[in-house]
């Protein structure tokens, strides 16, 4: 009977120590499911705050290029093309750079698992903008960059216009300095059409000049290729209408009609000549020798 005790003690505790040992086993997998989870929870809070960086990164970025939009319109509108070239191109990369950051967010929540319906449609409206931003500038590339052609083309039509006119100028230059030279000659021919020469002196004083020749009786000088016109007087006779000869006797060698012209005395009987018809006075010839005493 004692013996059959004895054995039911040690059955007893050979079934409290079994059941120890289970308890214990089972406590560690708990805590150990229990640290995991903390681990899984930690990095999904990490991967959703990385998430949130991104978006964040992104958002801000797409508002750097609303206004980078906005500088480029102006600095295009004022023909500030060059630095309009320069921001397109640095939007270009900010999008790249952006959608390269949504690839890699997309997959990293797909590793994850991520469910999130919100999340999910904050990426794809961000996608949306930033394709219709790649979309725009493209777009305004290509504008600018016609825009470009269009202004070189005006450019170099300016510039041909600008010849042009320079060629033109440079002709009427030419013409006006022709025309200059004409009216020149025409005033000098004109000059030289209406110039007459006249000498009023002593019969000596003309025949020592060689105006007048002695044999027997004086001849008239008439126009002649000898008479040396510096000895003489000239004046316009369009203007020569009188002459004021300063003798009371005086006599006109040269050839003139005499309805022409009329000889007057003033109050001391001097003599003075009078142009009436210039044109028929003219005519014959264009010099006029008188000799006085």
């Amino acid at each position: 009977m004692k013996k059959i005790h004895i054995l039911s003690i040690v059955l007893f505790l050979a079934v409290a120590f079994t059941s120890c040992m289970v308890s214990s086993s089972k406590y560690e997998a708990l805590q150990a499911e229990r640290d995991s989870l903390a681990v899984v929870a930690a990095n999904v809070t990490t991967d959703f705050e990385s998430s949130l960086r991104t978006i964040n990164e992104i958002e801000t970025a797409l508002q750097t290029i609303r206004e980078a939009e906005n500088i480029i319109m102006l600095e295009n509108q004022e023909g500030n093309s060059n630095y309009a070239v320069a921001q397109i191109e640095a939007i270009d990369r900010t999008i790249q750079q952006n959608k390269a950051k949504i690839a890699e967010l997309e997959q990293q929540l797909a590793q994850a698992g991520s469910q999130s319906k919100q999340l999910n449609a904050t990426i794809t409206r961000l996608k949306n903008e930033l394709n219709e931003k790649d979309t725009y500038i493209n777009n305004l590339r290509t504008e600018l960059e016609a825009s470009k052609t269009q202004v070189a083309s005006l450019t170099e039509q300016v510039n041909d216009l600008n010849q042009n006119v320079e060629n033109l100028n440079a002709n009427i230059e030419d013409l006006n300095a022709h025309n200059a030279e004409q009216q020149a000659t025409i005033l000098q021919q004109d000059v030289e059409l209406n110039t007459v020469y006249y000498m009023v002196a002593p019969m000596e004083t003309l025949t020592e000049y060689g105006l007048v020749t002695k044999g027997g009786l004086f001849s008239k000088a008439d126009a002649s290729n000898d008479i040396d016109k510096k000895l003489m007087i000239a004046a316009d006779k369009r203007e020569l209408r009188h002459l004021v000869l300063n003798t009371r006797k005086a006599t006109i060698l040269t050839n003139h009609p005499e309805s022409s012209y009329t000889l007057t005395k003033d109050d001391d009987k001097m003599l003075s000549l009078d142009i009436v018809d210039p044109e028929a006075f003219w005519n014959i010839s264009n010099y006029l020798i008188i000799s006085i005493k």
